[in-house]
Order: C-alpha cells, then structure tokens, then sequence
C-alpha cells in the first residue's frame, strides 16, 4: 500500500496541471504532466515513468488520471474524479486506495489529505507554477504501520 500511497499523492497529485495562458478562462492546471525523477526526491522506488492527465482542478471538479510503470515494471492506472472539500475515492487499477479530500486555497495551490484503505495516512501542498509548466507536490506520509515519510514529486508539462 505505500505504493499506492505514493501513488495517490503523486497526483493529488498528486495533482495539477495546465494548458497556455493564451486560451482565456482555460484551466491552468488542465493537460499532461510527466514526472521529473532526477528532480523529485522520492521515497521508495521510483516509478520507471509516470503521465498524469489533468482534466479538471477548480472548486467544482478535481479530476485526473496517472499512467505509470512501477520500479518492478508493472503498470498502473490511478484516478480521481471529486470536488474540493468532500472527500472522494481515489481508484487504483479500478479498486478503492483511499478517500482524498483536496482544498484549492488559490488558483495555482492545492493542498490534499487521504486515508488509505490501509490506514495510511497523508497531507500534501501541491503548487502549479507562476509560469504553468511545472507542478511540484510536497507530501508528508504515514504508512499503516505509523512510520513517518517525506518525499518531493516534481511534474513538468507535456
């Protein structure tokens, strides 16, 4: 389950993703994200590779998708499809992982919470930045065996 943990924040974030400011109104956070490994301070094995695709980060709707490769090679499919401040499934290969509630203290910041199906346990602050090409999440974790983690997920725009 620490997998899907890191799974799970890696989107919340992990999470957050953008399309060009020239479209008014569009989502900046909207589009695909590819995790930077060699800028990321993961704990655990990182993942061969990993896609997130943002549709949606607003106060109404939070919705994404992660593609990756694990560091043993399998492959695995997280999303989420909620709203800020209700807590919601996130779905890892089609079965529950854990209830995420996601805040949207501004437009380039989430923050998130989660429960694992485990008993782990998270919070992270996942910022989009000023110039829309980059999302960093910074997580603070809890396994289900209470040992404490810290890790950095560095996304760069697709």
């Amino acid at each position: 389950m620490k997998q899907g943990l890191l799974l799970l924040l890696l989107l919340s974030c992990t999470v957050a993703f953008s399309q060009s400011k020239k479209q008014a109104g569009a989502d900046p956070w909207a589009g695909n994200w590819k995790l930077d490994t060699a800028k990321s301070k993961i704990h655990g094995p990182a993942p061969k590779e990993e896609t997130v695709t943002v549709d949606a980060v607003s106060k109404d709707s939070i919705k994404y998708t992660i593609k990756g490769t694990s560091a043993e090679g399998k492959a695995y499919t997280v999303s989420f499809d909620g709203k800020a401040g209700a807590a919601s499934p996130e779905m890892v290969d089609g079965k529950e992982n854990a209830q995420l509630t996601y805040q949207m203290p501004s437009s380039h910041q989430l923050t998130s919470e989660s429960r694992g199906s485990d008993g782990s346990s998270s919070t992270a602050k996942i910022t989009l930045s000023k110039d829309n090409k980059t999302v960093t999440v910074q997580e603070h974790g809890k396994d289900a065996k209470g040992e404490q983690h810290d890790q950095t997920m560095v996304y760069a725009r697709q």
